[in-house]
């Protein structure tokens, strides 16, 4: 699998338009639409699926989905998990903003 890893200046700048709080450790990647598909239909779970179901009122389909944030675990040595699909939908901006405005809200 080839990633691309996202700027943590990029991610930073984001972060300070959300919150004031010091920016946690953020690892964001960008995959082919083909592996973030891959990994998005592998990493689903119930609780993502209420999520979607609150955020948008329904269960997205992987090719609505610019990006997902998962909770890192001890192995990545990070705290959160970005990833994003080669070819969005939106901006890298927006997405980078909305993702990182679930881990400042708390809502993972």
């Amino acid at each position: 699998m080839k990633t691309e890893r996202i700027s943590k200046r990029h991610l930073t700048a984001a972060w300070k338009t959300l919150s004031s709080k010091p920016m946690p450790k953020v690892k964001a990647l960008r995959l082919s639409d083909d592996d973030f598909n891959h990994v998005l239909k592998h990493r689903q779970s119930i609780e993502d699926d209420f999520r979607e179901i609150e955020e948008w009122g329904r269960i997205l389909s992987t090719h609505g989905t610019d990006a997902c944030v998962f909770n890192g675990d001890e192995t990545d040595d990070v705290d959160y998990i970005i990833l994003v699909r080669a070819n969005p939908y939106h901006s890298m901006d927006e997405i980078i903003v909305h993702e990182l405005s679930h881990i400042a809200r708390g809502d993972l």
